[in-house]
């Protein structure tokens, strides 16, 4: 089974983020002078971790280049879930906002049917109150008419039998 191999190294790289061989010389030029070295049969120069070891400021600069370069990563990495939490919280957030939100709107709704029954109610009450005179006045009456009608004597069928007898007697 064939497939591609990816290298993957944990040194400087050619170009950063891409994959390849980590760098042998300190810079572009020293790998073209060990290149044309080679080809003289000449000496190469020193490598980058032969100049790291021998103090070179050029090396210990790439070197540090590399560490910063290193925790760069680390911290973009570290920004990115920061970042993916901070998005599922906001999200998360935004969520519970509308759904306070709907239970306000409902309980704006609500109140306002409350307040709207509570006039009602009110004027029910207030109309009671201006009837209870005219209720009162009314009672009277119907009481007095109460008396009258007992004072008139029997009702229109007890009178009818009444005059029925009557009219049977004289004949």
């Amino acid at each position: 089974m064939r497939g591609t191999v990816a290298f993957r190294y944990d040194g400087f790289m050619t170009v950063p983020g891409k994959g390849g061989r980590p760098r042998k010389w300190r810079s572009d030029a020293d790998r073209v002078r060990a290149h044309r070295a080679r080809e003289r049969g000449e000496a190469e120069p020193a490598t980058f971790d032969q100049g790291l070891g021998d103090g070179d400021e050029l090396a210990r600069a790439i070197d540090r280049g590399r560490q910063l370069q290193a925790e760069l990563v680390v911290a973009i990495q570290l920004l990115a879930e920061s970042d993916a939490a901070l998005q599922s919280e906001r999200r998360r957030h935004a969520a519970t906002q509308r759904k306070l939100d709907r239970e306000r709107a409902d309980l704006d709704a609500i109140r306002a049917t409350l307040d709207h029954r509570a006039e009602e109610l009110r004027a029910a009450h207030d109309e009671l109150f201006e009837l209870r005179p005219d209720n009162s006045q009314l009672r009277e009456q119907l009481a007095l008419a109460a008396q009258r009608a007992q004072q008139a004597g029997p009702n229109r069928a007890a009178r009818r039998q009444a005059a029925k007898r009557d009219r049977r007697t004289e004949r």
